[in-house]
């Protein structure tokens, strides 16, 4: 009589929305006046709209339990709607003969009533208005100093954006004058790799603890060398020299003092090599090893051994007087 589903509502157990004509304001009041205050509240003499017709009822809202709770939602309570006693009919007649002055004291008793629960349910609709007022006052500064600290990261984010562009374009230029640097360097080695080969001169380099570093193609059939012998020790490898065993000594001893030393040697061929050993100095003078380079004179001492044996045939002093000519 009293409730009825809620149109467009589904499922829904909210009694406020339930609340038939009449009821609800009431019932909203009621509610919030026992939620605050924690005892029953009873409101009288309510006109409740029921099928068809109004009914006056007497609405209780009594908080459950006997202790207090301190949470409003874990809260229950027990909604109770008795409908009013029909009035005596002796009085109501009496009051017919008497005139319209009893039904008019009734009426507006009954209307005092009425505006003054609706004076509370305004009331509580003001100080719920005023609540949600402040909240959303709240929410808002919440809001306005949320956004500030987003501006404010945005900023330092174009702030960091700006520092990565300039970064990446100093990144971009620092690695194309690197390429620059790498192509130079390739084609530097390049050109000392055929200068060296297109010589022909056997070239080994050599450490502060002469270990090898690199060295040209035609050295591995001097020191029986392998692609593989880089940063090996130079005491390690075997040679094909004759009658020379000092080429560790040799290049020690010009690390030590720094001077250089030529000596010629013969392969088990027979090919003859002019040895020199010297420093190894870089652009600030500075030692980082030893270069070994293998000059071939084999022609040059061949032909010396030649005029050699001819003058012996001959009795050719080695040594020959000066001629003077003489005067005009």
């Amino acid at each position: 009589m009293y409730l009825e589903p809620s149109p467009g509502e589904a499922g829904t157990q909210n009694i406020l929305k339930m609340a038939r004509e009449g009821l609800r304001a009431e019932l909203t009041t009621a509610l919030r006046q026992a939620v605050s205050a924690g005892e029953t509240v009873r409101r009288p003499g309510l006109r409740v709209k029921t099928n068809g017709h109004f009914t006056t009822v007497t609405l209780t809202v009594q908080p459950l339990g006997s202790e207090p709770v301190v949470a409003a939602e874990s809260q229950d309570f027990l909604v109770t709607l008795d409908e009013a006693p029909l009035p005596d009919p002796a009085p109501v007649a009496l009051a017919d003969h008497a005139g319209s002055a009893p039904m008019a004291g009734t009426d507006a008793q009954a209307l005092m009533a009425e505006l003054r629960a609706k004076e509370v349910h305004l009331q509580s609709a003001n100080d719920g208005l005023r609540r949600s007022a402040e909240d959303l006052r709240s929410a808002n500064e919440e809001l306005q100093s949320v956004n500030e600290e987003l501006q404010s990261s945005n900023e330092e984010l174009e702030t960091a954006k700006e520092e990565m562009q300039s970064v990446n374009e100093e990144l971009t230029t620092v690695n194309t004058e690197l390429q620059t640097n790498v192509e130079d360097l390739s084609k530097a080695k390049n050109d000392l790799i055929n200068l060296l080969g297109g010589t022909g001169i056997a070239t080994v380099f050599v450490d502060l603890q002469l270990r090898i570093l690199r060295f040209t193609p035609s050295a591995t059939a001097i020191l029986n060398l392998i692609p593989g012998d880089a940063g090996r020790p130079l005491l390690h490898l075997g040679s094909s020299l004759v009658d020379y065993d000092r080429l560790v000594p040799d290049a020690q001893d010009v690390l030590e003092t720094l001077i250089p030393k030529k000596v010629e040697v013969q392969t088990r061929v027979g090919a003859w090599y002019s040895l020199r050993i010297q420093p190894y100095r870089t652009l600030d003078n500075a030692i980082e090893g030893v270069v070994i380079a293998f000059v071939e004179i084999t022609e040059s001492v061949q032909t010396r051994e030649a005029l050699k044996k001819a003058m012996n045939n001959t009795g050719w002093p080695w040594s020959c007087a000066t001629r003077t000519m003489p005067s005009p």
